[in-house]
C-alpha cells in the first residue's frame, strides 16, 4: 500500500508541474505477443529507435497506429456495437477530458491443467484477478499501474524452486495457500515525466529488460519488480541514448526492525543500472551496460552508512572507484544489434563480473515473415555463462532481487540453446519453443535440462491480449525426471512469465 501511495503522490506532483509538450507517451508491454508484430513494424521503419532498452517508450499515437496495423493485418473487421468494440478492439473503460486520458481494463488468468508424468493426482491451476490503469495527464505525464492477486498450484519442479527461494518465479514472495498451493500478489506502477524533448524521468516499481534476445545477460524481466528512479537522455536526433537508474532491491533475509510493534524487515540493497546506446542509423545499435550492487546491511556490522557515490550519474565511474570495495559488486556488459535486411536481425551480448572475473556471452538471430510467409517468425539464440559472473556467493551484493536472478534464470555456470517459431493466421497464434541446456557444467559435466512448449491461442483483443489458449510444457531433467504439463485457460497476456528453467 505504501508503494501505491507513493505512486499516486508522484502523479499529483507531476501533474502540478505538467505543461503542454509534443506528444502523449505510452510504454510498449513486455509480452512477446504484443511486441512480436510491433517489432516487425518498427524493423521496417527507417526511424532511429533504440530497441535494446525495454519497455520501449513510444508516442501514444504511434503505438495506436502499430496496434491498429496489427489488427488490420490479421483481421480488419470493424465493430460498431459496444460489445464488439470492447471485446475485440478497445479498452474496457476510456475516460477523456481536457488534460486527461485514462483507460481501465481487467487483467485475468484462469488456467487449469495436469502433469501427465506425475504419479500424484493433482490439478495445476492458476486463478489471477487484477486491474490495469494507465493514461496521460496533459502531454507531459504518462502513468501506468496494475495489480494482480493470484492463487496457483504448480508442478513439482516449479514447486521445488519456490520452496528453495521463497518466491514465485518473476512475481514475488510466496505465501502458502491451503495444502500445496500458493497465494501471491504483484503490483507494478510507473510515472513517466517528459521534462523536455531530450529528457524524461521515470519513477515506479516495475521490471526492465536490456537486449534483443529471449534472455538477457545484463538485466531482464526474470525477477520480481523493484522500486526505481530513472533518468533518460537522448542526443543527436536520438542517435545517442543514456538511461541511469537508482534502484532499491531486497533479499528475503529478515532482521528485527527494533520497532515497538516488533515487525521484522527484509534486508535491502541498492543498485545502479546504467546503459548507454549508440545508433548511427536504423541498422546498427551498440550499447554498454553497468550494473552496480551496494550492500546495505550484514549480520556483522548491521546497517551500512549511505555512500554518496551511489548518486553518481556518470556511467562506469562507480565501478572504477569501487572496484576494490567489498561492499560493492559490479557487472559490465556490451550489447549489439545489426539488421542487414528489413526483417532479419542479429544480436549479441557480453557480460563480465568485475569482482570475480566471470564472463558470459549471447548470440542470436530474429527473422520476421520468414520466406515471405505473413505471420511466420523465427528466433534462435545461444547463451553461455561461467562461474563468478553475478556474485552468487554473497547474498547482500549478488545480482538478485527477491532471491531471483536479475539476468538469466540459471544465473551462472550453464549453456543453453533456445529456438522459437510462431505463426499467426487471423486471430490464431501457434507458438513452439525449445530450450536445450546444461546447468552446473563445472560439476561432474553438468546436468541436462531441456524445456519444450507448444501453445495454440485465439486472440480476442490486441489491447490487452485477451486470449484463450491451450498447450503443453514438456521438461526433461536428468536429475528430477520429466514433467508433461498440459494446460488450458483464458488470460490477458501482458507480461512474460518464465517457467522454462
Amino acid at each position: 500500500m505504501k508503494q501505491i501511495s507513493r505512486f499516486i503522490y508522484v502523479i499529483v506532483i507531476l501533474f502540478g508541474f505538467a505543461q503542454k509538450a509534443r506528444a502523449q507517451k505510452t510504454l510498449l508491454p513486455f509480452d512477446r505477443v504484443t511486441s512480436q508484430d510491433v517489432m516487425r513494424q518498427l524493423y521496417e521503419s527507417d526511424s532511429i529507435i533504440h530497441f535494446s532498452y525495454k519497455p520501449l517508450l513510444l508516442n501514444k499515437s504511434e503505438f495506436d497506429t502499430l496496434v491498429s496495423n496489427t489488427h488490420n493485418r490479421y483481421s480488419g473487421k470493424t465493430y460498431s456495437k459496444w460489445f464488439g468494440r470492447k471485446l475485440f478492439r478497445e479498452n474496457l473503460i476510456i475516460i477523456e477530458a481536457k488534460d486527461l486520458y485514462l483507460t481501465i481494463d481487467p487483467v485475468i488468468n484462469f488456467e487449469g491443467g495436469k502433469d501427465l508424468s506425475s504419479s500424484i493426482d493433482k490439478s495445476l491451476t492458476t486463478n489471477t484477478r487484477g486491474i490495469l490503469v494507465q493514461g496521460n495527464i496533459t502531454d507531459k505525464v504518462y502513468f501506468r499501474t496494475d495489480f494482480y492477486e493470484s492463487q496457483s498450484y504448480f508442478p513439482s519442479y516449479v514447486d521445488s524452486m519456490i520452496k528453495a527461494s521463497g518466491v514465485i518465479p518473476g512475481q514475488g514472495k510466496a505465501k502458502r495457500f491451503k495444502t500445496d498451493g500458493y497465494d501471491y500478489p504483484m503490483v507494478t506502477g510507473i510515472v513517466n515525466f517528459q521534462a523536455t524533448k531530450n529528457v524524461n524521468v521515470q519513477f515506479g516499481q516495475d521490471k526492465m529488460f536490456i537486449g534483443n534476445g529471449y534472455r538477457s545477460l545484463l538485466l531482464s524481466d526474470n525477477s520480481a519488480p523493484f522500486l526505481f528512479l530513472q533518468l533518460g537522455l537522448n542526443f543527436f536526433e536520438n542517435k545517442l541514448n543514456y538511461h541511469a537508474n537508482w534502484a532499491s532491491l531486497q533479499t528475503l533475509t529478515k532482521v528485527h526492525s527494533g520497532n515497538a510493534n516488533g515487525n521484522d524487515l527484509f534486508v535491502k540493497k541498492q543498485a545502479n543500472f546504467n546503459y548507454v546506446s549508440f545508433k548511427p542509423n536504423s541498422k546498427i545499435e551498440i550499447g554498454a551496460f553497468e550494473g552496480v550492487m551496494w550492500e546495505r546491511w550484514n549480520e556483522h556490522t548491521l546497517n551500512q552508512p549511505f555512500d554518496a557515490v551511489f548518486l553518481n550519474p556518470i556511467p562506469f565511474l562507480t565501478t572504477a572507484i569501487k572496484s576494490n570495495d567489498t561492499l560493492v559488486s559490479s557487472i559490465l556488459g556490451l550489447n549489439a544489434f545489426v539488421k542487414p535486411l528489413t526483417h532479419t536481425a542479429f544480436y549479441g551480448q557480453f557480460s563480465y563480473g568485475v569482482q570475480n572475473g566471470g564472463t558470459g556471452f549471447q548470440i542470436g538471430a530474429k527473422l520476421f515473415d520468414v520466406l515471405n510467409v505473413q505471420g511466420l517468425n523465427f528466433q534462435i539464440e545461444y547463451n553461455q555463462v561461467g562461474t563468478g559472473t553475478y556474485g552468487t556467493q554473497n547474498k547482500y551484493t549478488d545480482y538478485f532481487q527477491y532471491n531471483q536472478p536479475l539476468a538469466v534464470q540459471h544465473a551462472e555456470d550453464f549453456t543453453e540453446l533456445v529456438v522459437i517459431a510462431n505463426y499467426r493466421y487471423r486471430r490464431f497464434l501457434v507458438n513452439v519453443k525449445g530450450s536445450i541446456g546444461t546447468i552446473n557444467r563445472s560439476v561432474n559435466g553438468g546436468n541436462g535440462v531441456n524445456n519444450y512448449d507448444v501453445n495454440l491461442a485465439y486472440i480476442f483483443n490486441p489491447i490487452t491480449n485477451l486470449m484463450v489458449n491451450m498447450g503443453v510444457r514438456y521438461r526433461d531433467d536428468e536429475l528430477m525426471g520429466t514433467t508433461n504439463w498440459v494446460y488450458f485457460g483464458v488470460k490477458t497476456n501482458l507480461r512474460n512469465l518464465y517457467y522454462d528453467f
